[in-house]
């Protein structure tokens, strides 16, 4: 029996760990707008960068927000008008931007205590309602495109800085947990 409960524990244990969740859920007594925040996930690791990132609604408008803390662990920042691009299966991009400077803080990019000594930025670029679908699935794909990338829709995400740009691969789990997100934001 032990070994039963044990073996439930084990197999149950990465769905709690790597759920995806409604963080907050509000309507603000004042104004009387919906607030919506999913929690913080993994998005990136290794490479230039290392991010989280979760997904917003303020009323009726989606937001994007990242964590980002950059391997060279130098302080930067985000300019208002800057980009966030998202390169599709089928080499269509989703380009985000972003509505408000930011300039890097120590500890302002984690969401854990890793990370809580070196400089970071948080971000929020806007989502209108064609990106969103477009992030969630792409209707866009051919059907050889689609076979190909069933899971993995998002291919490629580029953040422009101001000393540049930053760039990684994303996974199958990033794709999947950005589509998560939005879909709960969207219920």
């Amino acid at each position: 029996m032990r070994n039963l409960i044990l073996l439930f524990i084990f197999i149950s244990s990465p769905i709690f760990v790597f759920a995806q969740k409604l963080e907050e859920v509000k309507i603000d007594p004042t104004s009387n707008i919906l607030v919506k925040h999913t929690s913080w996930e993994k998005f990136t690791q290794g490479g230039d960068f290392n991010s989280y990132f979760r997904i917003s609604q303020v009323d009726s408008s989606c937001f994007f927000d990242i964590r980002i803390i950059l391997a060279d662990r130098k302080a930067f920042d985000i300019k208002s008008g800057q980009n966030l691009t998202f390169t599709l299966a089928n080499a269509e991009t989703v380009t985000l931007t972003c509505f408000n400077s930011k300039a890097s803080c120590q500890g302002c990019g984690a969401v854990t205590l890793a990370g809580s000594q070196v400089p970071g930025v948080e971000v929020s670029y806007g989502l209108d309602k064609d990106q969103l679908m477009k992030l969630r699935y792409n209707v866009l794909l051919t059907k050889e495109q689609y076979e190909k990338h069933k899971k993995k829709v998002i291919e490629h995400i580029k953040i422009d800085i101001s000393s540049g740009s930053i760039e990684h691969d994303l996974s199958e789990f990033s794709f999947l947990q950005i589509r998560k997100a939005i879909k709960l934001v969207k219920k």
